[in-house]
């Protein structure tokens, strides 16, 4: 007891940073309290829960990334939905998080409360909790039942937003979870793990809700408006030095731009200027789909855990990270001495990504969700 005192007080004394975050959560508290009470009430019946990240401790901000817009646009649409789940809506951060009011480093209306601000929800009937695959584990789910503890745990369904299979849980984990009693269930991301395999991989109910990248959301950009700007996402990958390097080489006259550190509203106005895209991440990502819906051409080594098998052929898509280092500038010189070419090439990628990602069909994905009829119950 006394050391729960003196750690924080010693941190307090020894660290600027832990002095702001302290008097700025005073103030994000105090502003929680007062949004919870006008806009919930202690009688609801039904209520769906979204789980995120807090803020950074160093800088006090919300960190911007592919999970949190999809989580994001998964509650907005949720909110729409409530004469589907006739539930309550809410977001909260995980509860050993640093406090945070709102997501500011993209649009949205989101207030964001404390986990244990749903101490509040105390006649519930039933809670569904959507948590980030990352998050889940038995510590997070003694949280959720001690906040619960009235409820029974089949009226507390757990679902896991598989938004990346590489770091789902292992299915070792998930069985534990849900041997003590609760429903649980898996939404997925990508079209290309949205198996039977999977399903029974991890033993649990699998349903594909894909993300929110429809093209309508984007403005396409014709190639003679563009920059003469690449763009390259801030992942960590194979041979990535040695690309950016022959890059800069190959192509004085292009402007080779790391994404980190702007906002969502600053990228987006980024990826309207560039003609092209590496990401080094999964693959096919924010950063690829966003790109090519703004009408330029996107470069990624194909990865079978998130493309499915028609953009193994596409130009753009490389075998590997040694392919793309040794053939990715004169693919760009020849795109830029040939612009059918370049069309063809955004023309391809944009119909592939179409074919997966459109607002109807994730919108009714949603909806099939919420009414339980799981792709693979």
């Amino acid at each position: 007891m006394i050391t729960n005192i003196i750690k924080p007080l010693i941190r307090f004394i020894y660290y600027k940073n832990e002095r702001k975050k302290v008097f700025r959560e005073v103030v994000i508290r105090k502003k929680q309290n007062e949004l919870l009470k006008k806009n919930y009430s202690a009688d609801t019946k039904a209520l769906i829960v979204f789980l995120v990240d807090g803020t950074d401790w160093f800088t006090g901000k919300d960190v911007i990334s592919g999970g949190i817009l999809s989580i994001a646009s998964i509650y907005e649409e949720t909110r729409k939905l409530k004469h589907i789940h006739g539930a309550e809506v809410i977001m909260v951060t995980r509860p050993d998080a640093h406090l945070l009011l709102k997501h500011e480093q993209f649009p949205n209306n989101i207030t964001v409360f404390r986990f244990d601000q749903l101490q509040l929800f105390k006649n519930l009937e039933q809670v569904l909790f959507h948590l980030p695959e990352y998050t889940v584990n038995s510590s997070l789910t003694d949280n959720i039942h001690s906040q619960f503890k009235y409820l029974k745990k089949e009226h507390i369904h757990l679902n896991i937003l598989n938004q990346r299979i590489d770091i789902m849980p292992e299915p070792t984990v998930i069985q534990a979870i849900k041997k003590q009693g609760y429903i649980l269930t898996q939404t997925t991301a990508h079209e290309q793990y949205s198996t039977p395999e999977v399903r029974t991989k991890f033993g649990i109910p699998l349903h594909k809700l894909s993300v929110y990248a429809t093209p309508e959301r984007y403005n396409f950009i014709e190639y003679n408006k563009k920059e003469n700007l690449i763009l390259v996402s801030p992942d960590e990958g194979k041979l990535k030095l040695e690309v950016l390097a022959k890059l800069k080489h190959d192509l004085p006259h292009f402007k080779v731009e790391i994404i980190s550190g702007i906002t969502y509203k600053h990228y987006l106005s980024l990826i309207e200027k560039a003609k092209y895209m590496l990401t080094f991440g999964e693959g096919l990502d924010f950063y690829f789909i966003e790109t090519v819906f703004s009408g330029g051409v996107s470069f990624a080594v194909y990865n079978e855990d998130f493309f499915t098998p028609p953009f193994k052929t596409l130009h753009g898509v490389y075998e590997s990270y040694e392919l793309m280092a040794s053939n990715i500038t004169s693919c760009i010189k020849t795109m830029e001495s040939d612009l059918n070419l370049y069309q063809t090439t955004n023309h391809n990628q944009f119909n592939e990504c179409h074919k997966i990602y459109g607002g109807d069909k994730y919108q009714q994905n949603l909806i099939n969700f919420y009414q339980k009829n799981y792709l693979l119950p």
